[in-house]
């Protein structure tokens, strides 16, 4: 009779949970002391005619307290067991119930497994009913541990049942100590570990599949790439700029600690292998003696686990262990031995021991192990080589320390004596080298630019302190001016500094990709000072009987007015030849900066007159790299030392603005671009690591082409590979070229390369695995764009400009020349962008102390509208029906962002579009898409994250479930 009316009153289409149908339905089964099996028979044919939803079924359930009554808690039991594997939900009302009510069935699992053990803990004895029931709840707990749908529909429930999840974990906790207390065991063996899966239930409990699976390998092809890229680009960078990076690499490859060391400690000998001994290159010398250690150590620090036992104090266990892993590349540390005629482990290691790194014992230990290779190499020399600028570069630290002590006294003569000893051979540079990587590059600025201020002349002042006051000027503003041209005044200097040397390299300093308008550096110049000077040049007899008045400051910032009028003269023929060389003889012999200051406003002017019309002014700075008489050599303190110094500097403006024909630059070339990237590269493949002048050649090519056609070509590299080994090699390379400048290359990989190579060349050379490793590659660049610091932090870590004459750009247009017809069927696509300027989810923990980058909540652009591009190229590819390579490489790049990323890319997750994941479940097997990528994709904190991964559950369960009845 009551199924009947039941019967009448539903109507056609509407479940009846609307009427709550189970509730009476399960009200009727348990009135008496033991269950209706007929009714309960009913409710599971009501279930299969979906009359009812499994999550108001699940709830009733969890509703119903009258523990003590064993047999109708046997029934739901035996009930349950019946029913777990098929829950799902079929309608969206269905949808938000079913998460909660498995939250509540399963804390209604625990009240009675804590009934009954603490049954047995107060009495010692439980009865058959009570066994067979804890028997039956054992089953249903099961069950459900090993439904991957069950346990995800728990995971998501606990994020929004907050006080039932904590009861949960009460009762978890009740139900231990009872079994601790009285000794109980238990049939199922694995229940209590499963007990405490549901209290702390997290997603890594959730399937899902590996595809970041990386094939064996005994060195890695990426961290050398790195490294060299980024001591390329900004060597004076923090140490916790290169930590916060190779954590990144740690985490994305899975490096031991060990590994990491070893590969760090190799990449530095790799590097030095193949550098020159010429100033640049002894960046990476320093960088491997001073900067190297600080990073292996913080990176020990930061991978401490709180509450471990303190590792030795004299030395990191993780570095010995990649120490003995680096003994065993015999052929890496012969070459070394000989280019450094010393046995370099031994060299290294006796500094290392002084930041207790290693201790004597090792040092002995591992300096034993080499001597033999190193008297053999010895003995085969003859001491007829000779030693490498790499060991002078550890002796470059105490001179660095002395330079900035006596640069904080006030004594003049001491300061001159000083600085100009700096100069001589190559000592500049590797003090300079010292002091990037050392972290006081800052420091050696801030206290030349103090010493220049306090170079000012003294009125009154005459004779020798006057003539050394002078000279103090002198070296100082052209070794200030050096290291601007070297780092760009945007890293070295502050952008309100008010000092004069700071004011004039804002004003009027022409620095690579920094023009300045002629016009403005003549309206600083005062009318009356210019005659004054003009005079004083032109006619030096005339000056003797009435002397220069005007200070270095102020015959600095008045010189381009003189020189203007000169070149006016000059081109109207009022002036000779001679009477211009003679004019600009006088403006050398005084000080070498005034030749420095000359310069760069004869290099703005040639910036803003016709080419026909340079002739003039690149004769005049010629005249000014003239070679001084060995008596004008000798009329001046220091002038050689100084002259070494302006020389390099005026070279460098030149080149900036008219590039000689003859010089040999990466970018002034004949050839095309694509050829000489293919040079570059092949270089690259055969030696299996990046050399540093390989680094630069690329750099150039990334300004001249832009960054979205060097990304083409990279990737035309990567796909040419036919080996996993060697795909995967090439690859680790190609993410860490795109360090030149990651966002923009991320930016051109996402919106330009990508999308049309997926569209054009599907099925052809786009498919597995090369369509897995590129996948991979998109996903490295999201994440590195991703990790990189906030815009304030960043802000300080601007590009320097290089300071090696052929690695220079030549602002021409004529650079994207090749860029055209360069035989790449993807060049005309990108044209454009390079000429525009291309070259130029999971719940959020807090950031954790071992992170030294924390996890942005938003996506900064250029980012944030490249993954909303590549999202909606992902729809476009999963709209139809079939299954295609396109589909297939949507699931690997959401997969692996979510097994790389981890909760480090919720901000990207959260751009998904609505339907992209159901559409890609209609196309894909639901053995590929499992539940743990599917919980990973949202943020189940809001409401919105968690209707939406229910929704996306509940289609991926459907969907299983009508593929198994097919299959059955």
């Amino acid at each position: 009779m009551f199924v009947c009316v039941l019967l009448q009153v539903l109507p056609r289409g509407v479940s009846g949970d609307v009427y709550n149908l189970a509730d009476c339905l399960m009200q009727q089964a348990l009135i008496g002391s033991t269950a209706n099996p007929l009714v309960l028979n009913y409710l599971k044919h009501s279930l299969c005619a979906h009359l009812v939803s499994h999550g108001a079924v699940l709830r009733c359930i969890a509703k119903y307290d009258k523990l003590e009554r064993v047999y109708c808690i046997t029934s739901l039991l035996e009930f349950l067991v019946g029913i777990v594997d098929g829950v799902t939900c079929r309608i969206k009302s269905e949808e938000a119930v079913l998460p909660g009510a498995v939250v509540q069935l399963v804390y209604w699992l625990l009240q009675i497994f804590a009934r009954t053990v603490l049954h047995y803990e107060l009495y010692g004895e439980i009865s058959a009913e009570q066994s067979y029931m804890l028997d039956q709840t054992c089953a249903v707990i099961d069950r459900i541990s090993q439904h991957q749908f069950m346990l995800s529909m728990l995971y998501v429930g606990c994020h929004e049942e907050f006080e039932c999840h904590g009861k949960i974990r009460d009762k978890y906790a009740t139900i231990k100590g009872s079994l601790t207390n009285s000794n109980f065991t238990l049939s199922s063996p694995g229940v209590e570990q499963q007990l405490q899966q549901f209290a702390y239930i997290d997603v890594s409990h959730l399937d899902l599949q590996q595809l970041n699976v990386l094939p064996a390998e005994k060195i890695s092809y990426c961290v050398q790439p790195l490294l060299a890229v980024e001591v390329l680009l900004i060597p004076c960078k923090e140490t916790s700029y290169y930590v916060a990076e190779l954590q990144m690499l740690q985490r994305l490859k899975r490096y031991t600690n060990t590994r990491l060391f070893y590969e760090i400690i190799r990449a530095g000998f790799l590097t030095l292998s193949n550098v020159a001994d010429t100033s640049p290159d002894t960046m990476w010398g320093a960088f491997m003696f001073f900067k190297m250690p600080h990073i292996i150590k913080q990176l020990h620090a930061l991978q401490r686990v709180p509450g471990e036992q303190p590792p030795p104090a004299d030395y990191i266990p993780e570095l010995v262990e990649a120490l003995e892993l680096l003994i065993q590349d015999n052929l890496l540390l012969d070459y070394m031995d000989t280019k450094c005629s010393c046995n370099m482990i031994e060299f290294l290691l006796n500094d290392w021991t002084k930041q207790q790194l290693v201790n004597d014992v090792h040092v002995k230990k591992f300096a034993s192990q080499r001597e033999a290779s190193s008297l053999l190499l010895k003995k085969c020399d003859n001491g007829q080589q000779t030693p490498s600028n790499i060991i002078f570069i550890k002796r470059a630290e105490v001179p660095l320390s002395g330079v900035l002590k006596t640069l904080c006294t006030n004594k003049v003569q001491d300061m001159v004596n000083v600085l100009c000893q700096v100069p001589v051979g190559n000592s500049f540079e590797l003090i300079l080298s010292v002091a990037t990587v050392d972290g006081r590059l800052k420091t050696f600025v801030s206290r030349l630019i103090q010493c220049n201020e306090n170079s000012k002349p003294v009125p009154a002042e005459l004779g020798k302190l006057n003539v050394t006051r002078s000279t103090l000027f002198d070296v100082s503003f052209l070794m200030l001016t050096s290291i601007v041209q070297t780092y760009g005044s945007d890293v070295v200097l502050s952008d309100r500094g008010d000092s004069f040397f700071e004011k004039w390299v804002r004003e009027c300093m022409v620095e690579r990709n920094k023009l300045k308008n002629p016009r403005q550096i003549l309206a600083l110049c005062d009318d009356s000072m210019v005659d004054e000077l003009l005079l004083s040049l032109s006619k030096p007899e005339a000056a003797q009987l009435k002397p220069c008045t005007l200070s270095w400051q102020e015959t600095c910032l008045n010189l381009p007015g003189v020189l203007h009028h000169v070149l006016i003269a000059w081109e109207q023929e009022t002036l000779s030849s001679a009477d211009v060389k003679s004019i600009l003889d006088n403006i050398k012999r005084r000080l070498f900066s005034f030749s420095v200051c000359a310069t760069s406003f004869l290099c703005a002017y040639m910036y803003s007159v016709r080419e026909t019309e340079l002739l003039k002014p690149l004769n005049m700075i010629q005249q000014f790299l003239a070679p001084l008489t060995s008596e004008e050599l000798s009329s001046q303190e220091y002038a050689k030392e100084r002259l070494a110094l302006s020389y390099p500097i005026i070279r460098k403006m030149q080149h900036d603005v008219h590039p000689a024909p003859s010089t040999k630059s990466r970018l002034i070339s004949h050839s095309p671009l694509i050829e000489q990237f293919r040079e570059v590269w092949k270089t690259v493949a055969e030696a299996g690591h990046l050399p540093v002048r390989a680094a630069q050649t690329l750099e150039s090519l990334l300004l001249a082409g832009g960054a979205a056609w060097l990304a083409t070509q990279l990737v035309e590299q990567l796909l040419t590979c036919k080996y996993i080994r060697d795909m995967s090699k090439a690859m680790d390379i190609v993410f860490a070229v795109m360090h030149l400048d990651i966002e923009k290359s991320t930016e051109a990989l996402l919106q330009y390369v990508v999308p049309p190579l997926m569209l054009r060349r599907q099925g052809e050379d786009i498919n597995e695995p090369q369509s897995l490793v590129l996948a991979r590659l998109c996903v490295y660049c999201v994440i590195s764009c991703l990790e990189t610091r906030s815009a304030a932090a960043s802000s300080s870590l601007k590009k320097r400009s290089r300071s090696h004459d052929e690695e220079e750009q030549a602002s021409n247009v004529a650079k994207l020349r090749k860029v055209i017809g360069d035989g790449s069927e993807n060049s005309n696509d990108f044209t454009d962008n390079a000429a525009a300027g291309l070259a130029g989810g999971p719940r959020l923990a807090s950031p954790s102390s071992t992170e030294v980058r924390a996890t942005p909540l938003s996506l900064r652009e250029p980012l944030q509208s490249s993954i909303q591009h590549i999202f909606g190229v992902f729809v476009q590819f999963v709209s139809g029906d079939e299954l295609s390579p396109k589909a297939v490489f949507v699931y690997q790049f959401i997969s692996l962002l979510v097994e790389c990323g981890g909760e480090r890319v919720a901000p990207v997750l959260r751009l998904l579009p609505a339907n992209l994941v159901q559409q890609l479940l209609k196309v894909l097997p639901t053995e590929d898409i499992r539940v743990g990528l599917i919980s990973r994709l949202y943020d189940l904190r809001v409401p919105g994250g968690r209707q939406a991964a229910v929704s996306d559950l509940c289609l991926w369960r459907n969907m299983q479930m009508a593929r198994h009845s097919i299959h059955l």
